[in-house]
């Protein structure tokens, strides 16, 4: 089934309601609520610690809330285990495990796929489509821990093209990858727009949030701000969300330190 027939007939949206995230007695997301439309393409803004990694590991069902729901087509975490793709930040994964970028690549099709079956030839063909579309065709023989860090990034993004998701979840996929490689993930996601995949995507860069994506979820454990950039990105905003870290220039423009934040 192609990408485009798969979100015709069941669009996509996600609903957080009240969310509550803690590890012990210390709340990590604290009442959170908003919803994200099919097609949209939503960033997250805070400071390091702020919830986001937590945000996106328990929309996919890896943390469990204290309190309060999420629904993705009106269902729970893992009830569409194919239809959400997450790419985690590089720290999280262990580079050094055997295997070849297109068996990480191949991972992608699990979910439809089954972990005993033999891929098919729809399979073996969204490999190769997510291989080209981060440009990392030549490197599909090459084991996984001797890439640079911007081609191990594009490499799992090549996977989450590869499952075909209706949901797309991008944990600061711009830390540490050259420009090269920020500048094809960005020509994906404009790709992916015209495709009504819904993008959410964390960065520290007030930059480019502001510059490429229509709506900004500023949060620090809880919800600070939501809506387009000019709106949840504002001065009194930052600073709640920021605190110290927020530095206001002689000409009354605002910046991050964004050594704070990483």
């Amino acid at each position: 089934m192609m990408l485009s027939e798969h979100i015709a007939r069941e669009p996509a949206h996600l609903e957080i309601e009240r969310l509550t995230v803690a590890y012990g007695r210390r709340r990590v997301l604290d009442d959170i609520s908003f919803r994200v439309d099919y097609g949209e393409r939503v960033v997250m803004v805070g400071p390091n610690g702020a919830g986001k990694s937590t945000l996106f590991k328990a929309l996919v069902g890896l943390v469990k809330p204290q309190s309060g729901t999420i629904r993705i087509h009106g269902l729970p975490p893992g009830a569409h285990q194919d239809c959400v793709a997450y790419v985690p930040q590089r720290e999280e994964v262990d580079w050094r495990f055997p295997v070849t970028v297109t068996d990480v690549v191949m991972m992608g099709r699990f979910g439809r796929l089954g972990w005993f079956r033999r891929p098919t030839r729809v399979d073996r063909a969204a490999v190769e489509r997510g291989l080209e579309l981060m440009g990392i065709a030549h490197l599909a023989r090459r084991p996984i821990g001797e890439l640079s860090g911007g081609q191990q990034q594009r490499v799992f993004l090549a996977r989450a093209l590869a499952q075909e998701p209706h949901i797309l979840l991008l944990d600061e996929p711009f830390t540490g990858v050259d420009a090269a490689t920020q500048e094809a993930t960005l020509s994906v996601l404009d790709a992916l727009r015209n495709q009504k995949v819904t993008i959410i995507l964390s960065t520290h860069d007030l930059g480019l949030a502001a510059a490429r994506f229509e709506r900004v979820l500023l949060i620090n454990r809880r919800l600070i701000g939501d809506g387009p950039p000019a709106q949840a990105l504002r001065r009194d905003l930052l600073t709640e969300a920021f605190g110290g870290q927020v530095l206001t220039l002689p000409d009354g423009s605002v910046l991050v330190d964004q050594c704070a934040c990483n």
